[in-house]
């Protein structure tokens, strides 16, 4: 049924409810989970508009990076403690466009299926559907499951 299940994850409500979704997938299909954290990608021109001077152009992306790290590590560690099997759960960050950079991410590793929340840290709660999910639905190779 499915071999690759793609979770972005952002640390959000949404993100977990997705999380939670994608481990029961696993369970029933023995299929690998993929979780990617995805943080925007700060040009040098962007950085150095910043109104912080660090001594560095590129901090802002190792901060961003280390920030996207730490939140992939804990959606892989709640997804193992949500009964995922650890071995076939893999945990990944990439910048860019958070959009872009799943479905791009998806099509690469040849995922069968995207599990995403449907709203993230930027989700307007008006809003049924946040922009990122909504992105990633209309373009993705594969079928998308909106949580």
């Amino acid at each position: 049924m499915f071999n690759r299940i793609l979770v972005p994850v952002d640390g959000s409500k949404g993100a977990l409810k997705a999380l939670e979704k994608a481990v029961g997938l696993q369970m029933l299909t023995g299929s690998e989970l993929y979780l990617l954290c995805v943080f925007k990608h700060h040009s040098l021109l962007e950085a150095s508009l910043s109104m912080v001077r660090p001594n560095r152009l590129d901090i802002p992306d190792d901060a961003l990076k280390e920030y996207a790290t730490e939140i992939a590590v804990h959606a892989k560690s709640r997804a193992i403690e949500m009964g995922a099997d650890g071995g076939r759960v893999r945990a990944f960050v990439k910048g860019g466009r958070p959009s872009r950079t799943i479905v791009r991410f998806a099509r690469k590793r040849e995922c069968d299926l995207v599990v995403i929340g449907a709203q993230g840290t930027n989700g307007d709660k008006n809003l049924l559907l946040g922009s990122v999910s909504q992105r990633v639905a209309g373009a993705a190779h594969c079928p998308t499951l909106v949580v």
